[in-house]
This record gives C-alpha cells, sequence and structure tokens, in this order.
C-alpha cells in the first residue's frame, strides 16, 4: 500500500505459542487497532479484528481449519491472508504482515491489503417475518 511500516512489539514468541495453544485465536487492541491474532500449524496471522458484515469481533470467534468464524453472524476469513471463504474469496478483511524478531513478534501496524466487502445473500433467519392467512397458530414447547 506504499506506507511506511509501522511496527510494534506484541511480545515474546514463546509466550504467545503458549497462549494461544488452547483456542489458536486472540482479541488484541494495538494503537486503537482491532486485530485477530492467530497461530496454527507453526505459523502466526494477524487479520483486522473486525468482521466485514456488521464489525463483530474477529478475535472473539473461533478457528475453523484456517478460517476464522465470526461469533456473530458466521462470516469466516483466511487468518493469514483475509480473504474470505470459499465461494467469498472478494470479501476480504485487512491482514497485517508480522515477522519474528530477537525472540519476539512484530507486527506492522500499516495493513498490507485493504478491505473489500461484497454483498452476501441474507441469513435464512434474517427475512422479515410476515402473518400468513388463517387461524392464529401457537406453538408450545
Amino acid at each position: 500500500m506504499g506506507e511506511t511500516p509501522k511496527w510494534h512489539d506484541l511480545g515474546e514468541v514463546g509466550a504467545l505459542k503458549s497462549e494461544l495453544a488452547k483456542t489458536g485465536l486472540k482479541k488484541l487492541v494495538v494503537e486503537n487497532r482491532k486485530i485477530a491474532l492467530s497461530y496454527k500449524d507453526g505459523r502466526f496471522g494477524a487479520v483486522s479484528g473486525l468482521c466485514n458484515h456488521a464489525n463483530g469481533p474477529l478475535g472473539d470467534g473461533r478457528l475453523d481449519g484456517d478460517f476464522i468464524v465470526c461469533p456473530w453472524h458466521y462470516y469466516k476469513f483466511h487468518r493469514v491472508s483475509g480473504e474470505g471463504e470459499p465461494g467469498y474469496e472478494e470479501d476480504r478483511v485487512p491482514k497485517f504482515e508480522l515477522k519474528e524478531e530477537g525472540g519476539h513478534l512484530h507486527i506492522n501496524l500499516t495493513a498490507s491489503t485493504t478491505r473489500n466487502r461484497i454483498h452476501h445473500e441474507p441469513h435464512p433467519l434474517a427475512r422479515p417475518v410476515k402473518r400468513a392467512d388463517g387461524p392464529i397458530r401457537i406453538a408450545g414447547i
């Protein structure tokens, strides 16, 4: 994107690996930027912590293979590239470059890709509620 790199120390690599060993995903706020940091198969990944759909907290989500699943509406983004799941690859959250130096993990807060939102079909439960003709129906449990 042509901007000057803005590196920030995230901490000791071993401690971060240990912390990410359970869930593989961590929510960070670095200089007012929300970041979803992940670790899987020996590789760190960092993408924007805000989902494209409704700014859901990606860092509070979960990993499904190499994809971060937003806890709000289940949109998926690749944990390293920021691209959407298959079929929605053009739907992208910004990704951030990482480097290990001196036993510490550093993040470049100048995103290496831009956000790109594409249209998704609405979730079936998001449809408008319409009352059908006929008697009142009551469901009980």
